[in-house]
């Protein structure tokens, strides 16, 4: 063959041909494969540059999975929390309704103080003291009984002359001569001897004069009794009674009865309604012979006149002492309580985190000085209910087991009784409420589901509700990553407990149980907000790595992928290059051929 030897014009076509067809087989490669380049020969710098576009767009492609794995783990965890939600709404309602439901019969411990508070009495304290309201008074004088005696001569013998001082009755005999008494009657010859026997008779008693004999207790023992005399008319007309004379006088009325009381002089004993001082004045007011006695007490602790009765007791004070002393003469009774009326200051009682109550003591308007007070402060309390108990005792009888704290002034505490500090009251149920009862039961069962569906919330493995974490990874080298932070959404998570013995008879403990509930919730909304965040992060990843995928695979198609409407016209232009290859070479050939036919 290589002798043959081809004229230029064929060599030249022939080759024009070979390229042709070179090219055509190349342009019906990327036609058949869709591809430009199909191999590194092709072009190096396309190829692998493609090649790595792609592998990266494999890799994420893998990402995705476990991106879209994730999204389903984290809506599983938020159907749970929207789950429980709803249940813990339940069981808040079940509550309220318990709340709502009557009491049964509960009874708590009492706060109650250890000082007897006195019975509210009548009280008149005078402010000026009996010394100094006495200093113008003027002495009451007893009646004094006169007997005359001058004409005793012209007395027959053995009259008789009966002298009573209101208590003992003695008979005196006028005797003449040899005559005797008789009777056990004491007998008297003339004015002296009759003088001496009236002093002996009557001990207390002061006679003087000679023939004219005056008779006055020097020591007056009851204002109202006077010596009196009777007996034979001679001698009884011998005598007659002289009024007595009355000073200055304290008069004291309970409503029922009225006592009066007389100033008498110094040198007077003072009893059954006499006086000289202030110690002298109690013992007549005391004194059983005073008809007010049975009501009224006095008393004197700092020289000034005290009166104190029953509440019931409608003191008045009168006379001029009851004005010298400054007290006057109408009814000015006063509510006085002899525990009460020391104390200064405030009690405060506190139930659990409600306002506290404020109690105060003093004399000043509006503040507590008597047990009728007290009472009246006590009832405006609605969260504990106070009262002065049958032992009257100040006593505070909780409502429910809500912590009661004291507080105030230590001395009102102390003089009350009570100790300053926190006290949780203890439930003792008399009889339950079955409704309370039931509810209480449905409200453990609640938690039971609760515990259950939180259980339940998990997806491919992964729990978000019962403490497991997720990871998610967003690139091919791990590099760029979230983990997802999962929690504990059981009662117990969620700070529930189920209620034993009869808890629900307790409004106390069905407060903090609602209280509880309400966190619960809290605590729920709050996480169905954190993971509703990572689920927004996680599927702008998700869609952030599906269009980076579409773009590395858009790009590597870019490089090796062949454009079907060019390779097209290329392969059409090679045809007809092709066949005007086919007719030079033939043309050529054509010319060669005639020389043959010339030779």
């Amino acid at each position: 063959m290589s002798d043959i030897v081809l004229s230029a014009g064929v060599r030249q076509n022939l080759l024009a041909l070979q390229n042709t067809a070179s090219q055509t087989n190349i342009v019906n490669q990327a036609l058949a494969t869709g591809k430009k380049v199909n191999s590194a020969l092709d072009n190096p710098s396309s190829y692998f540059t493609s090649q790595s576009l792609s592998n990266r767009a494999s890799d994420l492609g893998n990402l995705l999975d476990s991106i879209g794995q994730a999204v389903q783990t984290l809506n599983a965890a938020d159907q749970g929390i929207t789950s429980l939600t709803s249940l813990v709404q339940s069981a808040k309602s079940i509550a309220t309704q318990a709340e709502q439901a009557s009491k049964g019969t509960v009874n708590y411990t009492n706060v109650t103080g250890s000082v007897a508070i006195a019975a509210d009495q009548s009280r008149i304290a005078a402010p000026t003291t009996v010394a100094t309201g006495d200093s113008g008074a003027t002495a009451s004088v007893k009646g004094a009984y006169t007997i005359n005696l001058t004409n005793l001569t012209n007395t027959p013998t053995g009259d008789t002359l009966q002298l009573t001082d209101g208590t003992t009755v003695t008979t005196f005999e006028y005797l003449t001569g040899t005559n005797t008494v008789a009777n056990g009657d004491v007998g008297f010859t003339d004015a002296a001897s009759l003088k001496a026997d009236i002093a002996a008779a009557y001990a207390g008693a002061t006679v003087s004069g000679t023939t004219s004999l005056t008779i006055q207790a020097s020591a007056i023992q009851d204002y109202s009794t006077n010596y009196t005399a009777s007996g034979s008319a001679a001698l009884t007309a011998l005598g007659g009674s002289t009024t007595a004379t009355n000073g200055s006088v304290l008069t004291v009325s309970d409503g029922s009865h009225t006592s009066t009381f007389r100033y008498v002089s110094a040198n007077s004993a003072a009893a059954q309604g006499t006086f000289t001082d202030a110690a002298s004045l109690v013992l007549a007011i005391n004194n059983g012979a005073s008809s007010v006695s049975g009501d009224v007490t006095a008393s004197a602790p700092s020289g000034s006149l005290i009166l104190t009765a029953a509440k019931s007791v409608s003191l008045t004070v009168g006379g001029a002492l009851g004005a010298d002393y400054g007290v006057g003469t109408g009814a000015v009774t006063d509510n006085y309580n002899s525990t009460l009326a020391g104390l200064a200051g405030t009690l405060t009682v506190q139930v659990g985190s409600d306002t506290a109550n404020t109690l105060t003591f003093g004399s000043g308007n509006g503040q507590i000085a008597t047990a009728t007070e007290l009472t009246s402060a006590l009832s405006g309390i609605t969260d504990i209910t106070g009262s002065i108990n049958g032992s009257n005792y100040l006593n505070f009888a909780p409502e429910s087991s809500a912590a009661v704290t004291v507080g105030g002034t230590s001395s009102v505490i102390t003089g009350l009784g009570l100790a300053a500090g926190t006290t949780t009251p203890t439930s003792s149920v008399v009889t339950d409420n079955a409704t309370r009862t039931s509810l209480q039961d449905q409200y453990n069962a609640l938690l039971t589901q609760i515990d259950q569906l939180a259980g339940d919330s998990s997806y491919n493995g992964v729990n978000l509700l019962n403490g497991d974490n997720l990871k998610v990874t967003f690139n091919e080298t791990g590099t760029s990553s979230l983990t997802i932070q999962g929690t504990t959404l059981n009662s117990t998570g969620l700070g529930l407990t189920a209620i034993s013995g009869t808890g629900f008879q307790d409004n106390n403990t069905i407060d903090h149980t609602l209280t509880t509930l309400n966190t619960a919730l809290d605590t729920l909304r709050t996480q169905a907000s954190t993971f509703g965040s990572n689920l927004t992060t996680v599927q702008t990843r998700q869609d952030f790595t599906t269009n980076l995928i579409s773009t590395l695979q858009t790009g590597s198609d870019n490089l090796v992928v062949a454009d079907t409407n060019q390779e097209g016209a290329s392969l059409l232009a090679l045809q007809t290059r092709q066949q005007l290859s086919i007719t030079a070479l033939s043309l050529s050939s054509q010319a060669d051929q005639a020389i043959l036919k010339i030779l």
